[in-house]
């Protein structure tokens, strides 16, 4: 729920442009009226390429012999398929606007407009004037219509069955949609949520993806000029110098190279034109907002090259409050910038190469406040009274119970011994000194403030993103009704996120102030730095990088007949890491790993990084100290994953090989220590695809679509335990 509201706002734009429709004059009289009649409905040779819109619209008046009215500035950077052929200048001019958001009007005076549609659904479309003696023109009427479009270079909405939302800039910026998430405000049937693990969900529909999966494929595409990307920033990042942002709803399988079951979502990047054009915007706002951003395109060589640079950047205070640390969270600091070059070395041939970048540095968060009702366990079981005993209330107290989200009691904290881990250094484990822990509650306040904007977490969050892409398209002309596309992109993509994982305020105290392990009641985890209460926070990473390359043919006949065939390969290479981390588990793991070990003897501890037996770390050896192997004999396996120190000679001579704990900053974790949770997820795929579609005009009003798609995914995987606790050192894994 953006909170944010403008304050003030300049806005600089450049280029040559006709203003609005305005001064149409009296001079425009009947007899105009009666040849754009006359010239509307004679057939004409045209032959006009495809280009910038503005450039056909020049050529269609130049061979129609007609002069139409149109606002240049709403067209920067929208391009046309032109027209070829036998057409009345009507059904030319039709062909020439199908698919670009533009409509025609003819105005009463017989003069033709070129304005944009009304909306993103809206199509402009215009009855033909009826000369009759007496009566007035007809009033031009707007007809409600699905916007459809396809890869076969725009097509009106009887010509494919797909729905679609296409919005320009221009509307983007009129309507403050500044990002992906704002995309629910304009188009219908589609919702947009963040997840915890750094990753969102779109749905279209209905349909999303709901798995949280490494190997799960999206069910809406996200496309970058038409390129599908897995992993991209493109719905994270602010919208900026695009052609359109297009959302098309149903399945695409038949026309997109990468299957989408629910839809697609399709950012198109304004491209150079042929003309000099620059455009700067200032926005600044409340929450220290600040917003910037700039175009220039520079024609080097007419239309053959052209050069155009874009970029953006944003950044304010966060609208939530963290109380604890008496900070603002999940503010934006990023910026954008493009790079598109644009080539024609002849005339059927148009390529562009286009490279993104995209940083963020800030404090955006994956989850916030977190309701609860405290359950302090129950009093009886099974008419046992447990009034008096925290044990084994603790030990049964799920940590919340069900409430009312408006209830009052909804904005406590959970029972913080329900923890496994605090509970049993609080009544379990002990060394010389008594138990491990004090028994306290770790969660200090009894309730939170209702404000859902404001959190108590002893960390602040962290995100640092970093996004490269590269893109090559190009398109040449086989023959005037053939036409053969290359679209080739490449993508690297960075992420790391940390949050608070308590996400509620602890207590100081939970360690007692004696011994070796905790002087002072202060525990000083490698990790999470010295601390006297429970620390805990997560780690969200990934790197992944994905090559695609897609072929396509694409017809534009005049008769009924026309079909577009593609084939598409993939390679996508990702490791994503989830890690948890708690102070509190890396004391109990340390205070296991030392040599004179014994819950009853007393404690000696290693540091972190040492078995304190000297010689290198013992790999861990899956399936020889952890959960499979609940029974055997005395010196394989103790059966559940608990370190021990060596030598434990009450267990076996040789002893069992202690926890490895990571002794490195989380800035520089070496990955392989168990004193942490580390859930890791190295997954490899290799896609080919071909697809299809024919097109058949049976009548004026019918047309026959069939589409047939054929798919190879080679999807590999690497299990890798993950389990806090593990004996040894680093993972073992079995590829999959």
């Amino acid at each position: 729920m953006a909170r944010g509201r403008q304050m003030s706002k300049e806005r600089i734009k450049g280029g040559f442009h006709m203003s609005e429709f305005r001064g149409l004059k009296a001079a425009l009289i009947a007899s105009t009226c009666y040849w754009a009649v006359a010239a509307g409905a004679m057939a004409a040779d045209f032959n006009i390429p495809d280009g910038e819109l503005k450039t056909t619209l020049d050529a269609y008046m130049k061979q129609a012999g007609v002069t139409i009215m149109y606002p240049e500035d709403e067209m920067r950077g929208v391009e046309s398929g032109g027209v070829q052929g036998q057409l009345s200048s009507d059904a030319a001019l039709s062909r020439i606007l199908r698919g670009t958001g533009f409509g025609m009007r003819r105005m009463p005076s017989g003069v033709i407009a070129v304005v944009r549609s009304q909306s993103s659904s809206e199509e402009v479309v215009m009855e033909p004037l009826q000369l009759a003696q007496g009566s007035p023109p007809p009033r031009a009427s707007v007809e409600t219509v699905t916007v459809t479009s396809s890869k076969l270079g725009g097509v009106d909405v009887q010509s494919v069955p797909i729905a679609i939302t296409a919005l320009s800039q221009e509307q983007l910026t009129a309507t403050q949609t500044a990002g992906g998430p704002d995309l629910v405000k304009q188009v219908p049937n589609l919702t947009f949520s963040k997840t915890n693990f750094t990753g969102y969900n779109i749905q279209i529909r209905g349909i999303g993806t709901q798995a949280i999966s490494v190997a799960t494929d999206p069910a809406v595409a996200v496309a970058f000029n038409d390129t599908p990307f897995l992993r991209n920033h493109f719905f994270e990042q602010e919208f900026f110098d695009v052609s359109q942002v297009e959302v098309l709803r149903g399945p695409q399988g038949t026309l997109y190279g990468r299957n989408a079951t629910a839809g697609v979502m399709n950012l198109v990047s304004a491209k150079p034109t042929d003309r000099y054009e620059a455009m700067a915007s200032i926005d600044v706002g409340n929450y220290n907002n600040r917003r910037l951003e700039g175009m220039i395109n520079i024609p080097v060589w007419d239309d053959k090259l052209g050069v155009r640079i874009a970029g953006e950047w944003t950044k304010r205070d966060g609208y939530s409050f963290n109380e604890t640390t008496g900070k603002p969270i999940d503010g934006r600091d990023l910026w954008s910038g493009r790079v598109t070059i644009g080539l024609k070395p002849v005339d059927r041939l148009q390529i562009y190469a286009i490279w993104e970048h995209f940083q963020e540095d800030d404090d955006r968060i994956r989850s916030s406040k977190q309701l609860c009702k405290k359950d302090p366990g129950p009093t009886s079981v099974d008419g046992v009274d447990l009034t008096n005993n925290s044990i084994d209330r603790t030990w049964l107290s799920q940590g919340c119970l069900p409430t009312s989200l408006y209830s009052n009691d909804a904005f406590q904290t959970p029972n913080g011994q329900a923890l496994p881990f605090v509970r049993a250094g609080e009544f379990l484990f002990e060394n010389a000194n008594g138990f491990m822990l004090n028994r306290i509650d770790p969660y200090a306040s009894t309730t939170q403030s209702r404000d859902l904007r404001t959190i108590e977490s002893s960390l602040d969050p962290t995100y640092r993103a970093r996004n490269d892409t590269f893109e090559l398209k190009a398109d040449f002309e086989l023959t005037p009704s053939l036409t053969l596309t290359s679209e080739t992109g490449y993508n690297n993509d960075i992420l790391r996120s940390t949050e608070d994982y308590n996400r509620f305020n602890t207590a100081p105290g939970i360690f007692p102030a004696i011994g070796q392990l905790t002087p002072n009641g202060i525990y000083c985890d490698p990790q999470l730095g010295c601390s006297d209460r429970i620390v805990g926070e997560d780690l969200s990473q990934e790197h992944a990088h994905q090559f695609s390359q897609e072929i396509r043919l694409a017809s534009h006949f005049d008769g009924p007949l026309n079909f577009s065939v593609g084939a598409n390969y993939l390679h996508y290479d990702t490791l994503e890491d989830y890690y948890v981390f708690y102070n509190l588990i890396t004391a109990e793991v340390q205070n296991f790993n030392g040599p004179d070990f014994s819950p009853i003897l007393g404690y000696s501890g290693a540091a972190p990084g040492d078995y304190s037996c000297g010689g290198n770390p013992v790999p861990h050896v899956s399936g020889l100290f952890d959960f499979s192997n609940l029974v055997g004999p005395v010196g394989k396996s103790v059966g559940l994953p608990t370190p021990f120190g060596c030598p434990v000679p009450f267990i076996t001579p040789e002893g069992l090989p202690g926890t490895y704990i990571d002794p490195n900053p989380l800035t520089s974790l070496d990955g392989n220590g168990h004193n942490y949770f580390r859930s890791q997820n190295p997954y490899r795929l290799q896609s080919y695809a071909g697809f299809g579609e024919v097109y058949y005009q049976v009548l004026p009003d019918v047309k026959i679509t069939g589409g047939v798609r054929w798919t190879d995914d080679r999807k590999s995987f690497d299990e890798i335990p993950s389990f806090a606790f593990l004996e040894g050192w680093g993972y073992s894994g079995v590829a999959l």
